[in-house]
């Protein structure tokens, strides 16, 4: 019993350590990319593996004390490879951005420049319309950028017309349809395809009750997954698209949505070293969006990314609207003084042949014809 019960101990820290290594790899396939998911849970398999094979081995005193010690050891150093990924995550770190405290200027004009985003992919099979639209309602945010929507859900947005007039609605059936849903006005809007003409982007400008335009972006590249066999070309060469255009634009920005990647991959730290921009998780939690329904297999994959013109008030994620994503609510302040206080993740002298590497292989992706696919489709908001 206990000699299979060691081999099994054996051949899981075989693999725990492949899942650990194999991030480090560039390769886009999927069953390599997938690895950069689950680091919270192999740090906890390998402390609970470590503490099982110690406890059984030393009732029985089957095993000799070095094999004790070395699995100890190599689970250790698991955690603590992992735990360098994802501390800055927690709340042991320091915040990134800054948090706005709304007594430090009259509360009127302050409102004035205030940006509540809700982030939600809807699951595009979900049929609990109602519970959806109900939480929708509750949050008072004066935007939604919604993931996954279908033809069966663009009543669902029409009822939400008088809370918020200015829609713009792009619904497919292949699971990535989206809609930006804003009580604010609209005063720039276009359907974006930057890598594929079925994955498109909205890319907005609106104006805050101050007069001032911000920009906001939606967006939800396709995933590294088994099921279609899809690797990581497609992701990643979009983040690196967006990373390279925001970091030219000077203007505010809030981009957002189910970016298919957790916050701690190295594309989307690399996506957030080129544009500059700021990850309001960092210092703050994890903020779990998926999936829904397991809590033992949960990850961070809807995300909201800003300029340095905003510190943040408030950032949570809200309860179950019947999809297999939580919905996260950011609730932002424009200060663009804050500019001074805040610092973006610092650029590696490797960035730019990363980047470039990812671009290349999306050309040469027999799937994504870069140079076909059009860039951009001007759409006027809807009211």
């Amino acid at each position: 019993m206990s000699t299979a019960f060691n081999i099994l101990i054996y051949l899981l820290f075989g693999v725990l350590v492949f899942g650990s290594l194999a991030p480090l790899s560039s390769h886009p396939h999927w069953f390599i990319r997938g690895w950069d998911f689950p680091r919270v849970q192999i740090v906890l398999i390998a402390i609970v593996a470590a503490i099982a094979f110690v406890s059984v081995n030393m009732v029985n005193s089957r095993a000799p004390a070095i094999s004790c010690i070395s699995i100890s050891i190599l689970a250790t150093a698991i955690a603590a490879w992992h735990l360098f990924r994802i501390v800055p995550y927690t709340i042991l770190a320091k915040t990134q951005a800054t948090t706005w405290d709304v007594v430090q200027a009259d509360e009127e004009s302050v409102n004035q420049r205030r940006f509540r985003l809700l982030v939600t992919n809807v699951e595009m099979e979900n049929d609990r319309f109602e519970q959806w639209s109900q939480v929708i309602r509750d949050t008072d945010v004066d935007m939604v950028i919604a993931a996954e929507i279908d033809d069966r859900w663009k009543p669902i947005l029409e009822e939400l017309k008088p809370i918020f007039p200015h829609q713009i609605i792009y619904p497919q059936d292949n699971w990535y349809g989206m809609a930006m849903l804003s009580r604010l006005p609209i005063r720039e809007s276009e359907i974006r395809f930057r890598i594929q003409d079925d994955i498109p982007s909205i890319d907005a400008m609106v104006e805050l009750p101050s007069g001032e335009e911000i920009r906001v972006i939606g967006v939800h590249p396709r995933p590294p997954e088994p099921i279609r066999d899809n690797d990581a070309t497609a992701r990643d060469a979009e983040l690196v698209i967006w990373g390279k255009e925001l970091a030219e634009d000077d203007r505010p920005i809030v981009i957002g949505g189910d970016l298919n990647d957790v916050a701690w991959s190295p594309s989307t730290r690399l996506f957030l070293r080129l544009s500059q921009l700021l990850d309001p998780r960092r210092g703050r939690g994890f903020f779990n969006s998926f999936h829904a329904d397991h809590i033992w297999m949960r990850f961070p994959l809807d995300h909201v990314f800003h300029s340095t013109h905003f510190g943040v008030r408030d950032l949570q994620r809200l309860g179950h609207v019947g999809s297999d994503h939580f919905p996260i609510l950011i609730d932002l302040q424009l200060q663009p003084v804050l500019k001074q206080e805040q610092e973006p993740l610092e650029e590696k002298a490797s960035d730019e042949e990363e980047a470039e590497e990812k671009l290349q292989r999306a050309v040469e992706s027999e799937e994504i014809n870069m140079s076909s696919t059009p860039v951009s489709m001007r759409t006027p908001a809807i009211g």
